[in-house]
């Protein structure tokens, strides 16, 4: 549900520090919000805690607590609002302090066992939460055993066994929550390796139909050449049979690293037949393509538009320079970037009007996609995603960009713009690299 993702968004944000990345398509808004507001609220809510805890030292009077004990308790009981989350046991070190001084000027005032601000009591436990979240068990034995003896020493006994009962719940609580998200930062981390070695192995076998093709040419033109040219000389002849040999060995030895990069997909059935119509069945169509399908370039960019506009999608394409005659790989590449940015925005903004801008200069080629802000049926505007980003589809689209990007020393850029839309910019070089 909306409200508990954003709730758990909000929260895991507050208890980390790790704000969400301008885009993410994992977190909600609420925690995009935070986000945007953590500078503001690293100085209100200290501001607030501190004036909570002085509205309830007001039902405190018997207690008669001077006016300097007062603020000096109020600041020491609402400094760790301020040092949350990030310095998480100084936090608790001062809070720790804040709980002495109170305890100690209760029992010297009143003679009688302090009641504690609820205010205080509230802080102290947010801190044990966050804590237990994110330091080691042996630093968390200490805490509790701390906590513990606090809770003798100045509560009374009708509430301080109920006191140790709910610091070591909300220690373990904090403490399972962290081990928890451990676990599944390395889960997430590791289908993101997955995906990544996916996409590699993809990306080479598609590489690899681009230069079989022109070795098969070399093999092809040198074992001829004997036949096509007249009067060459015998070293020429040898020349030549070498180079065809040589031509043989490397077809040869791609096939086999074309081998081993299929080999853990040996074994598994073909994928299922896509349910998917429209856009979305067109542009996820690289992994349902059979392997002996001729690999797309610059030249089926117009068709790709063109499905992409029959599906609802207004793609207006723009081409600055002539795109013809560009490398095989860099023109598949640039295919493949442009499917999965027009696929993102087919699913994250539907109907959004999409320019599709290709620039080419004499050393590289430039591909911009920028989409405006989609809207939902009610028409208000929906939040900007990264493609493929973790928890929209499960897809890992910016992270196929980034790898073909990669293999031909390019550079990738994908982010929001300021008027809700999002924007991917890739630049191939023409020339080969070392």
């Amino acid at each position: 549900m909306p409200i508990t993702a954003a709730l758990r968004d909000l929260v895991r944000a507050v208890a980390t520090g790790h704000d969400p990345k301008p885009g993410d398509a994992a977190a909600s808004g609420w925690a995009r919000r935070l986000a945007r507001l953590r500078p503001k609220l690293r100085v209100l809510a200290p501001v607030v805690a501190f004036l909570l805890w002085l509205l309830a030292m007001a039902g405190l009077a018997p207690y008669q607590v001077g006016r300097f004990e007062t603020v000096l308790i109020a600041a020491l009981s609402t400094a760790p609002v301020a040092l949350l989350p990030g310095r998480s046991l100084l936090a608790w070190r001062v809070a720790a302090v804040a709980t002495l001084v109170s305890g100690v000027n209760g029992l010297h005032e009143a003679g009688a066992p302090w009641p504690g601000n609820p205010v205080l009591i509230l802080v102290y436990l947010a801190v044990l939460v966050v804590v237990g979240y994110r330091h080691p068990l042996g630093v968390l034995l200490w805490v509790w055993a701390f906590s513990i003896a606090m809770s003798l020493v100045f509560l009374d006994p009708s509430v301080g066994y109920g006191s140790m009962l709910l610091v070591s719940g909300v220690l373990g609580l904090g403490h399972l929550w962290g081990r928890w998200a451990q676990a599944r930062a390395g889960l997430v981390a590791e289908q993101e390796r997955g995906a990544m070695l996916t996409e590699r192995a993809r990306i080479a076998r598609e590489l690899h139909d681009v230069v079989a093709h022109h070795m098969s040419l070399i093999a092809v033109r040198s074992e001829t050449a004997a036949y096509r040219l007249d009067k060459l000389p015998p070293a020429a002849r040898a020349e030549f049979g070498e180079i065809s040999g040589a031509s043989r060995e490397a077809l040869t030895e791609m096939r086999r690293l074309l081998g081993v990069l299929r080999a853990p997909q040996e074994g598994r059935p073909p994928p299922p037949a896509s349910p998917r119509r429209g856009l979305l069945g067109v542009l996820r169509a690289p992994q349902e393509q059979p392997l002996t399908a001729p690999q797309p370039g610059l030249a089926e960019l117009e068709a790709l538009v063109a499905d992409a506009r029959a599906a609802g999608t207004p793609v207006t394409l723009s081409v600055d320079g002539i795109i013809t005659g560009v490398p095989d790989s860099v023109g598949l590449s640039a295919y493949r970037i442009v499917q999965e940015a027009l696929s993102n925005v087919a699913r994250h903004a539907p109907g959004a009007p999409t320019d599709l801008t290709l620039h080419r200069a004499r050393s590289e080629l430039t591909i911009r996609v920028r989409n405006a802000a989609g809207v939902d049926p009610n028409g208000r505007p929906l939040p900007p995603a990264v493609p493929g980003a973790a928890g929209a589809t499960g897809g890992h689209g910016l992270l196929g960009m980034r790898e073909r990007v990669a293999v031909l020393h390019g550079s990738l850029s994908a982010a929001e713009t300021g008027d809700g839309g999002f924007e991917v910019r890739a630049t191939l070089p023409l020339e080969s690299q070392p």
